[in-house]
């Protein structure tokens, strides 16, 4: 028996036992559900029989896409580390004033994801690609 079969039979044993005790109250109050959820069972009972007692499939929601697609990823990256001590929400207006629609948390998920998500790394990592690029020794380059 599935579990879908098992909401089924439950549903359809609380309707039954309402009907036996002739109180629905009292039916609700072994089955533990409230009066309201049992009149919403009922009416689906009335309307479309025993079938509708099942209960329904929900519609599958389009959600957010897996993953951005490069162009936006580094466009995001570029944007963070061109500007590093600005936040994600900052950060998300600028990219669409530039054409590129996402969320502030998007913004956010992408630049944790990369290692980027706080100011502090953003300008650690420019400050180590500067010592790189240009021959300069900090202390805190030379650790790492």
């Amino acid at each position: 028996m599935t579990l879908e079969d098992k909401v089924h039979a439950f549903r359809l044993h609380v309707l039954q036992r309402a009907q036996e005790l002739g109180n629905v109250s009292a039916a609700c109050r072994e089955a533990g559900i409230s009066r309201t959820l049992y009149y919403r069972w009922k009416k689906r009972f009335i309307l479309y029989g025993i079938d509708g007692l099942h209960p329904r499939r929900t519609a599958t929601h389009p959600g957010r896409p897996v993953q951005l697609d490069t162009t936006t990823e580094r466009k995001i990256v570029a944007t963070a580390l061109s500007c590093p001590t600005w936040g994600p929400g900052r950060l998300s207006l600028q990219l669409e004033r530039e054409g590129i629609v996402v969320s502030a948390s998007t913004v956010w998920r992408t630049l944790r994801r990369l290692g980027l998500g706080t100011r502090m790394e953003r300008l650690l990592v420019l400050e180590v690609h500067s010592a790189k690029s240009a021959g300069l020794l900090t202390e805190r380059t030379r650790q790492t």
